[in-house]
């Protein structure tokens, strides 16, 4: 099995997949980037008065709960998407007032309490249906792209490695099209959610495995359903 993230950002799934009896190898082919002027932006925002500071991913936590320093702590609701980002959150002290019933963003634009002010600090790469769907039920959302994803070019060894594996593990469209754009094998692919899965499906990688409630665990019984060790 391939996982396709930094090597720090896949520590514990790696882990979860040693307790199962699955050999992984890191193929990183995106790197996070900070995007610094959205950040300070961010950072300014977050002194405004705002009915939801919306998280739609564990990184766009991480880079929220920064800013959330620098800006000196305030009280905000803060609404989560699933259990992963969720738990980036819980894990520095900060309190998750929602959370959708599934880890999607129709789902989250669907059910988030409203209407009222979102501030939404993302990814330069994610889309703008969150947006458009929460503008629909009458919400303001103002988005701050605060990092992004950028490819990677595969080493000569990690390239080896990709070629020894029988599946590979997606946790963005964006590996997904790093990899694909890097020349390596279309392998049976196990994907963090369902978005992922279906770039994956049209990029031609098959099978393809998703969770259906997105979070580690799920990721992790996905793998397994794929039936690779390696």
């Amino acid at each position: 099995m391939a996982l396709t993230r930094p090597e720090e950002k896949d520590a514990a799934l790696k882990a979860r997949l040693a307790e199962a009896g699955i050999e992984a190898v890191s193929v990183p082919v995106v790197a996070y980037r900070r995007i610094e002027e959205g950040y300070r932006a961010l950072e300014a925002a977050l002194g405004e008065p705002w009915d939801w500071v919306v998280l739609t991913s564990p990184e766009a936590a991480r880079y929220f709960v920064g800013a959330w320093f620098l800006a000196g702590a305030p009280e905000l609701s803060l609404a989560a998407i699933g259990a992963g980002t969720r738990a980036v959150l819980e894990g520095q002290g900060l309190e998750v007032a929602f959370t959708p019933r599934r880890a999607l963003g129709r789902i989250l634009a669907e059910e988030l309490p409203g209407p009222g002010r979102v501030l939404w600090p993302t990814s330069a790469r994610a889309g703008d249906a969150l947006a458009r769907r929460l503008s629909a039920r009458g919400f303001a959302v103002r988005r701050i792209d605060v990092y992004t994803l950028e490819p990677r070019v595969p080493t000569d060894d990690e390239r080896a490695r990709a070629a020894a594996v029988d599946a590979v593990a997606f946790g963005s469209p964006s590996a997904v099209e790093a990899w694909a754009a890097a020349g390596l094998p279309r392998l049976p692919a196990a994907c963090v959610g369902e978005g992922t899965a279906r770039r994956a499906e049209a990029l031609g990688f098959a099978p393809v495995r998703y969770p259906r409630a997105p979070g580690l665990s799920g990721w992790v019984e996905a793998i397994r359903a794929l039936g690779g060790s390696g």
